[in-house]
């Protein structure tokens, strides 16, 4: 057999570095607060997704306390085909990749975002906003924009909950040109306002010239693990560098959810530039480290108990999406990190699903108060034995338009209502309308 799984992994890896090293990158503890969504994709009107509890007081280990607020370990959501899940997804994204690369943007480059079509407000700005902790301080920032510009920008800082504006950027057609207001609490040392063009964020830019002061709220960003229905972006590397560095527990985590594997094996080879595609070495030239191609090998044992290796591609979907999802998860927890993904439940058992969110909710495992945002259809875990009321939310259309809203907004739910069969029998909407054969 050929090589299972080929990639650059060398090249990647070192790829990783050189972006945290640009960022001077350092782990602090970080947490999402809210996210706010106007006018983007299938979202119309201003929608709101809150990781701040609410009083009630069930299953109190699926909170804890940052910047004097209760916050939830995860949020899951729920909704029919077509209703807008996917969206939230990329809409976070699209904000992290924004932030991240706008600076690498030529001029006249279109930004990647979309109004909502259907309505009356193509041609209205949309506006992204996300309030969010840094060891311990609450920070708000946020942007408007359309396809050819940004037309605002903000950022607020809450230190001993007393609020400071940092920035504001904003776009005064009349003079066709953006006008910054600064406060005592920030300093633009690097003279970035200058170097800021209309398709570029002035964190992004004050981050290229090196403003220190910007730095955590970048690498807030930059810590976001998003995964797309697609999964996510390096992902078997990532997953490839936590079995090297913490096998015992990567196995550990293998053998919880009953894949039948005994051990996995990782071989690097290291290959030769000339046998790469004309197209990859060029890609490649500034590379410093050599080029080794990856094979993972999982180890079973045969009826008589003798090992036997199989290249991960010959495992299921479901092993194979797990593997993959282990490196970002590992991460994640072990860093106090954001994990966002789309359709946790593809490909997955319900036990296995059910194990991750446990993960998260567990004060073991999750010691750093790492969160969980996820969509899905597996009803088999909404369930008042795995999530408050606050923690689920639900998603349809209403009037073509996205809207979300929490379970804890409905009033008199019983304590011996079962959280999936009322959603299942239509109690919280957010259902497919289907019409039966």
């Amino acid at each position: 057999e050929g090589t299972r799984f080929f990639g650059c992994h060398s090249a990647a890896r070192w790829a990783w570095r050189k972006d945290c090293a640009a960022v001077n990158f350092r782990l602090e503890q970080s947490m999402l607060i809210e996210l706010k969504i106007k006018n983007c994709f299938s979202i119309q009107d201003e929608q709101t997704l809150s990781f701040v509890a609410s009083d009630d007081t069930m299953i109190r280990h699926n909170t804890f306390q940052a910047a004097n607020l209760t916050l939830l370990k995860s949020v899951a959501v729920y909704g029919a085909n077509a209703a807008g899940k996917t969206n939230l997804v990329r809409i976070i994204s699209i904000m992290k990749h924004l932030i991240l690369e706008s600076t690498e943007r030529k001029i006249g480059d279109n930004l990647q975002i979309t109004p909502f079509l259907l309505g009356n407000d193509k041609n209205n700005p949309s506006e992204l906003e996300i309030a969010f902790v840094i060891d311990d301080v609450k920070y708000r920032y946020g942007f408007s924009l359309n396809r050819n510009r940004f037309l605002e920008e903000w950022l607020f800082a809450y230190p001993d909950n007393e609020p400071q504006q940092w920035f504001l950027r904003c776009y005064d057609a009349n003079q066709d040109k953006d006008e910054f207001d600064w406060s005592e609490h920030f300093q633009d040392e690097t003279n970035a306002q200058q170097k800021t063009r209309e398709n570029v964020l002035f964190l992004s830019a004050a981050i290229k010239w090196n403003n220190k002061q910007l730095r955590p709220i970048f690498k807030w960003f930059h810590n976001l693990n998003i995964s797309s229905i697609m999964g996510f972006y390096n992902a078997k590397n990532l997953s490839v560098e936590m079995l090297k560095d913490n096998k015992i527990n990567f196995l550990k985590y293998i053998k919880d959810v009953d894949l039948d594997i005994e051990d996995i094996k990782i071989e690097e080879k290291e290959i030769n530039m000339q046998e790469l595609p004309y197209e990859l070495r060029n890609m490649l030239l500034d590379n410093p480290e050599k080029i080794s191609k990856i094979d993972i090998k999982t180890l079973h044992f045969d009826q008589d108990g003798n090992i036997v290796e199989f290249y991960i591609q010959q495992e299921s979907d479901g092993t194979k999406k797990f593997f993959e999802f282990l490196g970002p998860i590992m991460d994640t927890l072990e860093n106090g990190k954001i994990l966002v993904i789309d359709e946790l439940h593809n490909h997955l058992h319900p036990m296995m699903t059910k194990f991750i969110i446990g993960l998260f909710h567990s004060k073991s495992f999750n010691k750093n108060n790492a969160q969980l945002l996820f969509t899905t259809h597996e009803t088999s875990v909404l369930s008042d034995e795995i999530f408050r009321k606050d923690q689920v939310y639900f998603c349809e259309k209403q009037n073509k338009a996205t809207r979300f809203y929490s379970m804890s907004d409905f009033n008199g739910i019983k304590e011996d209502w079962d959280f999936e069969q009322s959603y299942l029998l239509g109690r919280f909407g957010a259902l497919p309308n289907i019409l039966q054969p």
